[in-house]
C-alpha cells in the first residue's frame, strides 16, 4: 500500500467543511500562512510517525468552534479581539481537524489519524519537523454567518 498522502484542494476543503458548516462556505487558495502563533493539528501514520499537519489561525479556531456549538459570532469575535480562544473552542477545532483527516488520504493510500492539537506555544517542534515538507497548501475559509480564518496543510 502506498503512503501517498495528498494536499487538499480548495474544492475538497470546501466540500468537506460545507457538510459541517453549511452551504455558502468558501475555501479559497491563499499563500501558506506564516506558521508562527498558530494552533497546529498533527497527523500520524500507523507507526506513529508525524506525516502531516494543519496550522490554523485563531480566527478559524474561534469561528469553527463557535459554529460547531452554535455559539453566536459575536462571542467568537470577542475571543479573537481579546486574543483568548477558549479551551472549548480548541476542543471543537479538534473535532473539525479529526474530520479533516479525510482530506489527506486516498482510497489506495496509507491510513493516517489525528494525533493532537497543539496550542501556539506548543507547536514549534511539530512545525520544525515538517516545515520543509514538499507538499503544502493554504486556504482562507469563510464560515457562513461567522467570518474568515486560515488553514495551512503541510504533508510529507
Amino acid at each position: 500500500m502506498s503512503n501517498n498522502y495528498v494536499v487538499p484542494t480548495s474544492k475538497a476543503v470546501a466540500g468537506l467543511l460545507a457538510m459541517i458548516f453549511g452551504d455558502g462556505l468558501g475555501a479559497d487558495a491563499v499563500e501558506l500562512a506564516d506558521l508562527g502563533d498558530l494552533h497546529v493539528a498533527t497527523f500520524i501514520d500507523d507507526d506513529d510517525n508525524l506525516v502531516a499537519l494543519c496550522a490554523s489561525d485563531k480566527e478559524f479556531v474561534a469561528y469553527s468552534g463557535a459554529a460547531l456549538s452554535m455559539i453566536p459570532a459575536d462571542v467568537a469575535n470577542d475571543m479573537i479581539s481579546g486574543n483568548a480562544v477558549t479551551d472549548a473552542m480548541v476542543s471543537n477545532f479538534h473535532e473539525v481537524m479529526n474530520i479533516c483527516s479525510k482530506l489527506l488520504m486516498t482510497e489506495s493510500g496509507a491510513h493516517l489519524r489525528l494525533d493532537r492539537v497543539l496550542k501556539p506555544e506548543e507547536a514549534s517542534s511539530a512545525i520544525g519537523a515538517l516545515q520543509d515538507a514538499p507538499k503544502s497548501a493554504g486556504f482562507a475559509i469563510a464560515i457562513p454567518q461567522y467570518g474568515t480564518g486560515r488553514l495551512s496543510f503541510i504533508v510529507s
